[in-house]
């Protein structure tokens, strides 16, 4: 027990020799639950999470964890990188396992694609100019979704979907790559 407050004493002394990040209020506008589609008498829904200068192009992003999806995942600040760029984002909850397998989630992102494409100008986002990822099991559901771009006809698929899957790279490896190019 006398050890915990010497521990709390270091943490709090340590505390101010952490890098801190600038926190700036992000300025920007949501649009919560729009329905792209229904499955089962279930509304599937994202939210449009918009910058105030906008630069035209859109992420579409699988709100997912441990295959489930949540509406209560979406928080606006975990976008800030894309947000503070001009990048519009659709936060998009799709159906959940147990409920649904991951073909019929799969599903789910054509069919929210396909729904951000047709309303681009809705959201002054070109509808060519798109891409996708997502956090935990939602990155694994976007490369789902861009391996069923393959197989026959795959050249036609993708012209029609020109929209791309993002991967986000750590700073670490970010860094260990400029160190490469450098040397």
């Amino acid at each position: 027990m006398k050890f915990f407050p010497a521990l709390l004493a270091v943490a709090l002394t340590a505390l101010p020799l952490l890098p801190a990040r600038a926190q700036t209020p992000l300025d920007f506008t949501r649009t919560e639950d729009v329905v792209y589609g229904r499955k089962f008498g279930v509304a599937l829904t994202l939210d449009v999470i918009q910058p105030k200068t906008a630069n035209g192009y859109g992420i579409v992003y699988m709100v997912s964890g441990g295959w489930r999806s949540s509406h209560d995942g979406i928080n606006p600040n975990s976008y800030a990188p894309y947000l503070e760029r001009g990048y519009t984002i659709f936060a998009v909850c799709h159906g959940c396992q147990p409920r649904f397998t991951i073909p019929e989630i799969t599903e789910d992102v054509n069919r929210a694609v396909r729904f951000v494409r047709h309303n681009a100008s809705r959201w002054n986002v070109k509808p060519d100019h798109l891409g996708v990822t997502g956090g935990s099991a939602g990155v694994r559901i976007t490369g789902e979704w861009a391996r069923s771009l393959g197989g026959p006809g795959r050249a036609e698929r993708a012209r029609k979907t020109r929209v791309h899957s993002i991967r986000r790279r750590s700073r670490s490896a970010g860094r260990r790559a400029q160190e490469r190019s450098e040397s």
